[in-house]
């Protein structure tokens, strides 16, 4: 079984960001759930930290920050393949879902959560991370992508390709 951090910090949100609190750390990825479902393996580690602030419209929100080494599965040839992540959010505070609903919509607008006094530090991590792997990673020369190549260069959807040209002439 996988050592456990001794704690997973907790924060009050608002409290935490108004009073420009850090917390830094490190985890191994074994300790992510969710983080670890959608990995190759769960070796690795994953470094954070957090940090409370006001933005430039005085308005409380999180800085996160997260880097991390992890072993994805390449879409090619299913082996393992590195990727490293190094991803910085802001989170605006809101003290409802009802608050943040009311902001208009806009694509390059902040992001805001819904802070509480009991806020999990390891679930915040997790969700930026989570966020910030690549949809289907693959090796820069993956093995697999050569072997699938026919012995003229071709793909199997250029012989595909040439079968229904074939049949729409008759």
């Amino acid at each position: 079984m996988p050592q456990q951090p001794a704690r997973f910090p907790r924060m009050d949100g608002f409290e935490f960001a108004a009073a420009e609190r850090v917390v830094r750390g490190a985890w191994p990825v074994s300790v992510l759930p969710r983080l670890r479902e959608e990995l190759h393996d769960a070796s690795g580690e994953v470094e954070y930290e957090v940090l409370g602030r006001r933005d430039a419209h005085g308005r409380l929100c999180l800085v996160l920050r997260a880097s991390a080494t992890l072993q994805s599965t390449c879409r090619q040839c299913l082996g393992a393949v590195e990727c490293a992540l190094h991803t910085e959010a802001t989170l605006l505070l809101a003290p409802s879902q009802a608050q943040i609903d009311a902001q208009p919509l806009r694509p390059d607008g902040p992001e805001w959560i819904v802070a509480h006094k009991e806020m999990a530090v390891r679930d915040l991590v997790e969700d930026e991370l989570l966020l910030a792997l690549p949809y289907a990673p693959q090796h820069e020369n993956c093995p697999a992508r050569d072997s699938n190549a026919t012995e003229m260069g071709h793909t199997p959807f250029d012989a595909l390709r040439g079968m229904l040209r074939g049949k729409n002439r008759h």
